[in-house]
């Protein structure tokens, strides 16, 4: 029976420094795994690296970059398979939320999201997958619920989260023949999310406090737990899925 040891793999995590790609790092590490760790708040950052080396006494390469700045997405890739000689395991997990609507002039913070929320997920897949399918690898891209159920407001932010969902599975098809794994994983709200640094006006606040149907938010230690079981071998057949993990949210 296989076993989530992670023990000789490489994970590029990004959006390590807080939140889902924090709690994901740490795990990683306790597992075994040797990470190159992205993020932009170097202080946090650091916070997740001191996390891992405690869990197996691996320092991580860590980088404190904006994946959307023109080379970032190289270094990441070239700086691993610098240190490492390998990859075996991507982490999508950067993202951003801001506030849209679909009048007035919001065309500026709809290409940046799908900056961040999209291009950069894809460009660093293109980037890994001559590593990936050496390795026999995986992909993780992390989604969201909201998509399914429209919250006014973040209109541009469940668009391009509905986006890189549809490129997952497009990708999981064409890399299924490579040996690589696609998969999305799709959180519901959780204690430490990218909307706590958002100004949210008391109508979007409360929509999003009732997306949760038993009204409760998530440790995002929990969707950690998750990522790395769909990033294991533990299912070798796993890929082009969507995996909701929210409390039904996608259903209330």
């Amino acid at each position: 029976m296989h076993k989530m040891d992670l023990t000789g793999k490489v994970a590029i995590i990004t959006g390590a420094s807080s939140g889902i790609g924090a709690e994901t790092a740490e795990l990683f590490a306790s597992f075994g795994a040797s990470l190159t760790l992205v993020g932009r708040d170097e202080a946090r950052l650091l916070k997740t690296v001191n996390k891992c080396v405690a869990s197996n006494c691996l320092v991580p390469l860590w980088l404190k970059l904006d994946l959307t700045h023109p080379g970032s997405c190289e270094t990441v890739v070239n700086k691993t398979v610098e240190l490492y000689e390998r990859i075996d395991i991507l982490v999508n997990c950067a993202g951003k939320v801001m506030l849209s609507s679909p009048f007035g002039n919001s065309m500026e913070v709809f290409d940046e999201l799908l900056n961040i929320n999209v291009r950069v997920p894809h460009y660093l897949s293109q980037l890994s997958m001559p590593y990936l399918e050496k390795t026999k690898g995986s992909i993780i891209n992390v989604v969201s619920s909201m998509p399914k159920r429209p919250i006014p407001g973040l209109m541009s932010y469940t668009a391009s989260k509905a986006a890189l969902q549809v490129f997952s599975t497009h990708v999981a098809l064409a890399a299924a023949a490579k040996g690589v794994r696609v998969n999305c994983v799709c959180p519901g709200r959780t204690t430490n999310d990218a909307f706590r640094d958002v100004e949210l006006d008391e109508n979007i606040r409360s929509k999003l406090g009732q997306v949760m149907p038993n009204g409760k938010t998530m440790d995002p230690k929990e969707v950690a737990i998750l990522i790395c079981m769909t990033a294991s071998y533990v299912f070798p057949n796993l890929t082009g899925a969507e995996l909701p993990l929210d409390g039904a949210s996608s259903w209330a």
